[in-house]
């Protein structure tokens, strides 16, 4: 239904589904650039109440655990590498994080929660 100037309002749960699909993209450019991760962050957390009661609340849950999991698992394994252990490991993280970011990308396309 179209409102006064003519635009159809967006839902809540769009608007969200926007966004996550945004955040997720950042991420991934992030592997290449490492600086757009805090702005994926950034828009998680300040958004995160917005999504309440959607699909998307656990996406940007899974949003923020990335971050902080890929952030201080580099933190401890890029020091490693000086000793040869921590080449597997950030090879490691950044396969997790290539892996809960796509696989979080295709369920906000499809409109499912990240987890069930």
């Amino acid at each position: 239904m179209a409102d006064a100037s003519g635009s159809t309002p967006v839902s809540p749960a769009e608007s969200a589904r926007t966004l996550t699909i945004i955040i997720y993209l950042l991420y991934l450019a992030a592997l290449v650039n490492g600086i757009t991760a805090i702005i994926g962050v950034a828009l998680a957390y300040a958004k995160r109440e917005d999504a309440r009661g959607t699909p998307y609340d656990s996406h940007l849950a899974n949003a923020i655990e990335i971050f902080w999991v890929f952030l201080l698992g580099m933190l401890v394994a890029v020091p490693l590498c000086f000793v040869l252990i921590g080449i597997p490991l950030v090879i490691g993280l950044y396969i997790w994080v290539i892996f809960r970011t796509v696989k979080g990308l295709v369920r906000a396309v499809d409109g499912r929660p990240y987890y069930y």
